[in-house]
């Protein structure tokens, strides 16, 4: 009789004696360990850019699509990271998880100085997604993720009798994603991501995008635009029907009087947006703003991140919006790419680190020209450098939002750091 043939998929580690904790390095964030510290934008350097369609005033969310306010601008940001060193335990029974939590905090300016955006969250390392453990591999060790057999004081203190014994392990748990993001948005929503490093590449810059690519820019199929008959294949000059005014808008042969109603007319405004610093192409396609940062650049090596509130299959991010923002502007998907960056920089005193990102959120207002519901992308990019490594004279004034000052003691005693005690059990 042949005997079953071994299967190649191996449990993880067992839960170890010694605990992950902060003393014994058990805390483990992978990729996420080059966030920590504060990333600015710099004199003379690449800012920012946002573009933002809202509902016109009078409108409602019944309201056939092509009537809405488009605010672009350039902006400048101050990205805070802290790396909290205290490995966070899921239990899952048969798997034990330590999370790496890095906490984030965002502050946005436009040039003016005046405030655009405030924002906190916490990315958090889940662990490579691949069994079994590898000791080899640079985001596997310590590992993140243990199998937990029951054993005879398990089965004791929890009453496992007679359900199972001693020595019993479920199925093993292999984690989707390596990477989560959670954020808070002031505005009303709060969003969950999850992805994975995507690519890595030395001695080559990323490439952010084709040209006129339908995926990122600020106007969605919803809309009307057509990029393969709107826009110049392979060119950035602005097309020629941008020039005519909105009852000459006539893409399709039809009556020059319905121009009015053409997706060229009701987008028109996008195309022709020059204020804020901010105008074609980037109102368009505002990542053409990381290229542009990265033209002459040379590059050391990048890391690729990617993450989104929906995905294909399987587990799913998400939105949730408070009672106005999902009556009147609804915020249904969040796509973000993160590019973490090693550059020559002279003037900087040679290599330095480079982050850089493009975040597109997806609104819902309104009727679409196919009869369901308009999509409006909100897109925000900007290209960031360590503020430790930006020299004295290209610094800029540090963002301080309008707060209450904390109500604390200046005589009590000293702050004591508290370490996260996990047990055995």
């Amino acid at each position: 009789m042949q005997k079953p043939q071994k299967s190649s998929v191996k449990p993880y580690k067992e839960m170890p004696k010694e605990l992950p904790t902060e003393k014994n390095n058990g805390a483990q964030f992978g990729i996420l360990s080059k966030l920590h510290g504060s990333w600015v934008n710099w004199k003379d350097g690449p800012r920012g850019l946002h573009t933002t369609p809202m509902p016109s005033p009078g409108t409602s969310s019944e309201t056939v699509f092509g009537v809405f306010t488009f605010k672009s601008q350039e902006y400048r940001e101050q990205l805070k990271f802290t790396q909290v060193n205290a490995p966070v335990r899921n239990r899952a029974g048969s798997n034990e998880q330590f999370n790496g939590a890095v906490k984030y905090e965002t502050a946005i300016i436009d040039n003016a100085n005046a405030l655009q955006h405030f924002e906190d969250g916490m990315y958090l390392w889940l662990g490579d997604n691949h069994m079994p453990w590898d000791p080899k591999s640079p985001y596997q060790n310590p590992p993140t993720m243990y199998k937990h057999t029951s054993n005879e004081e398990s089965v004791e203190r929890d009453g496992a009798e007679p359900v199972m014994g001693p020595g019993e392990l479920g199925p093993q748990f292999i984690p989707p994603y390596q990477i989560s993001r959670s954020g808070v948005i002031p505005h009303g929503t709060t969003v969950h991501l999850t992805g994975n490093i995507t690519k890595s590449e030395v001695d080559k810059a990323p490439h952010i995008a084709d040209l006129w690519e339908q995926e990122y820019l600020a106007v969605s199929p919803t809309m009307g635009i057509n990029p393969d008959k709107d826009l110049y294949e392979g060119s950035r000059d602005k097309p020629d029907w941008t020039t005519l005014p909105r009852n000459e808008q006539n893409p399709d042969g039809g009556p020059r009087e319905s121009g009015v109603n053409s997706g060229r007319a009701y987008f028109l405004k996008i195309f022709n947006y020059d204020k804020f610093d901010a105008k074609f192409p980037y109102t368009v396609q505002p990542n053409l703003k990381l290229t542009d940062a990265n033209d002459g650049v040379k590059f050391k090596r990048y890391d690729l991140i990617e993450l989104d509130s929906s995905h294909d299959t399987g587990v799913q991010g998400g939105t949730i919006n408070n009672a106005m923002i999902n009556r009147y502007c609804r915020v249904v998907r969040m796509r973000y790419r993160l590019w973490l960056e090693e550059v020559y920089d002279e003037a900087f005193g040679g290599v330095v680190d480079q982050l850089q990102y493009e975040q597109i959120v997806d609104f819902e207002f309104m009727f679409g020209s196919d009869g369901g519901t308009t999509l409006w992308p909100h897109i925000q990019v900007n290209t960031l450098r360590r503020e430790k490594d930006i020299p004295v004279n290209k610094r800029l004034a540090a963002i301080q939002l309008p707060t209450d000052p904390h109500d604390q003691l200046s005589d009590g005693p000293a702050p004591i750091v508290c370490p996260m005690q996990h047990t055995r059990s």
